[in-house]
């Protein structure tokens, strides 16, 4: 079964992390499926362009949706907190 794992960059609380990891993954998970794409296809994807480019802003198809995904889960990581730029993540196919 896929799935997307979290993997925090920064600010992970002491308390707390495993349901803040499952509400993003859930999150980046939720835009990949309405996409209809395979994880695995899609994080591969971005990272050939990330090869290429060094930059997200040419990138095209489904390493777009990849990093919709990724701000998906970034933004729900830290729902409900007080200060929600608190923490960040990047996602990882699983």
């Amino acid at each position: 079964m896929a799935y997307i794992a979290i993997e925090w960059t920064h600010g992970r609380p002491n308390t707390g992390a495993d349901q803040d990891e499952a509400r993003a993954s859930a999150a980046a998970e939720k835009v990949l499926d309405a996409a209809g794409v395979n994880y695995a296809e899609a994080e591969a994807e971005y990272q050939r362009q990330w090869l290429e480019f060094d930059d997200e802003a040419p990138m095209t198809g489904l390493a777009l949706t990849w990093i919709e995904a990724r701000q998906a889960a970034d933004i729900a990581l830290t729902e409900g907190w007080h200060n929600t730029d608190g923490a960040s993540c990047s996602i990882v196919a699983g």
